[in-house]
């Protein structure tokens, strides 16, 4: 075997080395250019390329020219879910501005600057958009002002008390029963954007923007008619028609009035001290003489009505009172009793149901008068057949006529919704009930007299404060409490 190698073959192998070696010293690779361009993104998924992200914004913004004019803004934005991020990439496969411009036109709204506005609302969250801080600031005021003076609203921003002997109401606190917050944002041109300042009054105290409660007044109708008719409180009739200066306004036939449903998007809640001059109606005895047949009776003293001033501590939401405490009372004038002589000749059990004693102490308040009305604890309007009576300098609550006990429970503060309650029939036709009591003081079957001490005030089952739901029945059948003590027009608001 031949082992010598030719020197062609080293000739041969000496070339391959040297042509290598040069390669390795003189070739360079092809180098691919690095660009940087920015990716478009919707809704998290990739649109494309663009070269420049503002040529993008500047085309969208040229674009919108409508929604400029609809909503009286200078700039538009892109679609919320739109992200524009720089990248290096080796990819030279662009689209241009107008193309992301089409494509994002399709699928998704453009976008303005503005405010969203977030109400916790118990378990719940209301959100709602405005354009311009100030209008909310307008907006919370004029809402403020559908509920009390502007005078005691100014004063109480300037922290101005009124003088203690000044009749009127000084506000201690003012606030929204909700935690309400607000941020800038981009907002979608699909969302419902209020941009006028009352508009957004309406949406703050009606809960809707798209208000269809009028009503156009007739020429028998009276502020109370119309407000019963549509199932409103009188008090909540004048708040959603602030031009309407009290219950007593004459109507023109024709007017157009608003009768939809208070329903603030939060409650605003007042807390105040009250100073009012409150007449103090007399009370009438009834003293009877046998010598008289049971048809004859004469007024032995005429009563008189007493004067006094009396100051409430109040807490309201939407200008319904929650809770009204007794402060002090500064008595002018003592009311006088009225004496009534009756005869009883023949007639075995004496009772009169001509004359009813008030159920509570003098002076008092009614908080919640017998009417329609938003219930302060489920927020919904039902009507309301009883009146609230509160703010009594005592808490004991007395029979409003001879009677029987039918019904009376006292379990410790609760009794469904009526809480511990006393209810009295005083003959055939008439029933009385006294309601969320802290105490009973009487039994089922027990006989009680006209005037009698019966129970104590409380705030048992479903109530926002203390105070006596006061209900009287004819014929089984609720009837206005009111009925029983004036002939004619029955008092409450202002009471």
């Amino acid at each position: 075997m031949n082992n010598k190698v030719s020197i062609s073959e080293i000739i041969f192998g000496l070339l391959v080395s040297i042509l290598v070696v040069y390669m390795t010293l003189t070739f360079e690779p092809k180098k691919e250019q690095i660009n940087e361009f920015y990716q478009v993104y919707l809704g998290g998924q990739k649109i494309g390329l663009i070269q420049s992200k503002e040529e993008l914004y500047d085309l969208i913004d040229k674009e919108q020219e409508g929604i400029k004019k609809k909503y009286n803004v200078d700039k538009v934005y892109p679609p919320e879910g739109l992200e524009v991020q720089k990248i290096l990439t080796y990819k030279t496969n662009l689209k241009t501005a107008e193309q992301i411009y089409d494509e994002i036109n399709d699928i998704d709204p453009f976008t303005i600057e503005g405010y969203e506005v977030t109400v916790k609302k118990e378990k719940n969250k209301i959100k709602f958009y405005i354009l311009h801080k100030e209008d909310l600031d307008e907006a919370v005021k004029n809402t403020v002002l559908s509920f009390v003076k502007e005078e005691e609203y100014e004063n109480y921003l300037n922290n101005v008390e009124k003088d203690s002997g000044e009749e009127g109401r000084s506000i201690t606190d003012i606030y929204f029963e909700s935690d309400m917050s607000i941020k800038k944002t981009y907002i979608s041109t699909e969302e419902e954007i209020i941009t006028n300042k009352d508009i957004l009054k309406m949406y703050f105290l009606f809960g809707t923007t798209d208000l269809t409660g009028t009503y156009k007044v007739r020429a028998d109708d009276t502020i109370e008619s119309i407000a019963y008719n549509n199932k409103l409180g009188v008090e909540d009739f004048l708040v959603a028609n602030p031009d309407i200066k009290g219950e007593n306004a004459l109507l023109a036939v024709g007017q157009e009035v608003t009768v939809a449903a208070i329903k603030p998007v939060s409650n605003i809640i007042v807390e105040s001290f009250d100073t009012k001059m409150q007449t103090v109606e007399y009370d009438t005895d009834i003293e009877y003489d046998s010598n008289l047949s049971a048809d004859e009776s004469y007024v032995k003293q005429q009563g008189s009505n007493g004067l006094s001033k009396v100051v409430y501590a109040t807490k309201e939401s939407n200008g319904v009172i929650l809770d009204t405490q007794f402060v002090s009372e500064d008595v002018i004038t003592e009311p006088t009793k009225k004496i009534v002589v009756a005869g009883a000749k023949g007639v075995y059990y004496v009772g009169n149901t001509t004359y009813w004693v008030w159920p509570t102490s003098k002076p008092y308040r009614i908080s919640s008068c017998y009417s329609y009305r938003n219930h302060p604890i489920r927020g919904q309007y039902h009507f309301h057949a009883a009146l609230d009576i509160t703010g009594t300098k005592s808490k004991n609550i007395y029979a409003i006529q001879s009677g029987t006990v039918i019904s009376a429970f006292n379990d410790n503060g609760y009794h469904q919704g009526a809480g511990n309650n006393i209810k009295i029939k005083h003959d055939e036709t008439y029933t009385s009930q006294y309601m969320h009591l802290a105490k009973t003081l009487v039994k089922v079957g027990d006989h009680v007299e006209k005037g009698q001490l019966i129970g104590i005030m409380g705030r048992t089952g479903s109530a926002t404060g203390v105070h006596l739901d006061f209900r009287v029945f004819r014929n089984d059948k609720n009837i206005n409490p009111f009925a029983l003590y004036y002939k004619t027009a029955y008092p409450c608001y202002g009471k």
